[in-house]
């Protein structure tokens, strides 16, 4: 069922009901949000450190570097979500991967086509009407969809909608050639690919 909740359709309630366990454990896209990783490498330089105390100021010089360049992007990140009109600020992808991104940088996860958490599960026809619709009724101009999935779900509702796809990372990065060979460029090419789009 499609929920409305402050004017605004929820289409990520839409599980499929061998999704149980995908809603259970919660979104598992936790690097999406640098804050977290951040976390890890403060876990990372202790665990290193104990393991091997010779090399230890090695691992806290280097962690150091890399906390602070999390740090720098995460800045980065809300003055480049800071340019979306906060009306425009809604996020539909192709299934539910960007809580933790969106929830720390004052987006709205306005719905996904896949529910719940996995990308391997997919909606029934009524529930892809219904889906169809909410994206009419919110006006959703973009579905962004992640570089690991198939993307011919995605392709159908932009066909049946008018909405254009935005590609942006997942779970992978590119190759060392590609638009996002680390992290950080991840980091960098999908909030550039989030606000160009909305805003």
């Amino acid at each position: 069922i499609v929920e409305v909740s402050d004017g605004i359709v929820l289409l990520d309630t839409l599980v499929d009901e061998h999704d149980d366990h995908d809603e259970e454990i919660g979104d598992p896209h936790t690097w999406t949000d640098p804050n977290n990783v951040i976390i890890w490498v403060g876990n990372i330089e202790t665990s290193l450190s104990e393991a091997d105390p010779v090399n230890a100021e090695n691992y806290a010089a280097n962690a150091a570097a890399y906390t602070a360049k999390l740090e720098e992007i995460n800045v980065w990140i809300r003055e480049q979500i800071a340019q979306i009109p906060v009306e425009k600020r809604k996020i539909v992808t192709d299934h539910s991967q960007l809580s933790y991104y969106v929830d720390e940088y004052g987006l709205e996860m306005a719905g996904a086509i896949i529910p719940g958490y996995s990308s391997l599960s997919e909606p029934s026809a009524q529930e892809l009407a219904q889906i169809e619709d909410a994206i009419r009724e919110l006006g959703v101009s973009t579905i962004f969809v992640g570089n690991t999935v198939n993307v011919s779900l995605s392709e159908r509702v932009a066909d049946d909608t008018g909405v254009k796809l935005v590609y942006f990372f997942t779970g992978s990065l590119s190759p060392g050639d590609g638009d996002a060979p680390t992290y950080l460029d991840y980091l960098r090419y999908n909030t550039n690919a989030f606000v160009t789009a909305l805003k």
